[in-house]
């Protein structure tokens, strides 16, 4: 198994060095985020202006993710890439999803931490089969559920993704709420944009690499 994360991690890291636009998307998503947050945190309830920052997340995040995953995908195929060819029907399911999904996140947390987690990373993949499967919300549930069936590929999705929310969730707890020099936040922008537009690059090749290979095991064993 961890000979396949290495391998994944490498080919990811490649494709996100082949795809700049990738990197911009995100230090742009990610400055938008960090600006509306400076006057409330979307936990920040008490704060009427958490509204903002709330509906700018999610009404962005359809649209950079339509962006990022496409992208990486024509960069993964080799084959051209046209603004013109964002799938913007998606962005409905997207919407939706994202309501649907950290809500299921914050009930399993509310029990117990793991619950959410394991909600989390069940449904990983529902915005990739929405964009690049074109499938509606509750078919890209399903297909994520199907996909991350393998307790092993899910573990692995797992460290992999610990690993990279340890830097970013570290600027937010401890730098952050330390100062508010505009350097610190500055490094928060980008250092929150690369963990944006890596994630998503590993996420879908995983996405890929896990449909491929489930197709192939459905056609060795009908």
């Amino acid at each position: 198994m961890m000979t396949a994360m290495r391998t994944r991690v490498s080919r990811a890291a490649r494709l996100l060095g082949r795809t700049p636009s990738v990197g911009v998307a995100a230090i742009v998503y990610s400055a938008a985020i960090q600006a509306a947050s400076f006057r409330a945190d979307v936990v920040d309830l008490s704060n009427r202006w958490w509204v903002v920052t709330a509906a700018l997340i999610l009404l962005l995040s359809p649209l950079v993710h339509t962006f990022v995953i496409h992208r990486t995908f024509a960069a993964l195929r080799r084959i051209p890439f046209h603004l013109r060819d964002l799938p913007v029907e998606s962005f409905g399911s997207l919407v939706a999803g994202e309501l649907l999904v950290n809500a299921a996140v914050v009930i399993g947390s509310v029990f117990f931490l793991l619950p959410g987690v394991y909600v989390g990373m069940r449904l990983i993949y529902y915005k990739q089969a929405i964009i690049l499967h074109k499938a509606r919300l509750a078919a890209a549930v399903r297909e994520s559920l199907v996909l991350t069936a393998d307790g092993r590929r899910l573990l692995g999705m797992f460290l992999v993704l610990a690993a990279s929310y340890c830097v970013p969730l570290g600027i937010e707890l401890i730098a952050l709420p330390a100062t508010d020099a505009l350097s610190v936040h500055a490094v928060a922008v980008l250092i929150s944009a690369a963990f944006v537009a890596w994630i998503n690059v590993y996420v879908t090749l995983a996405f890929i690499e896990d449909a491929e290979a489930v197709e192939g095991d459905v056609s060795v064993n009908p």
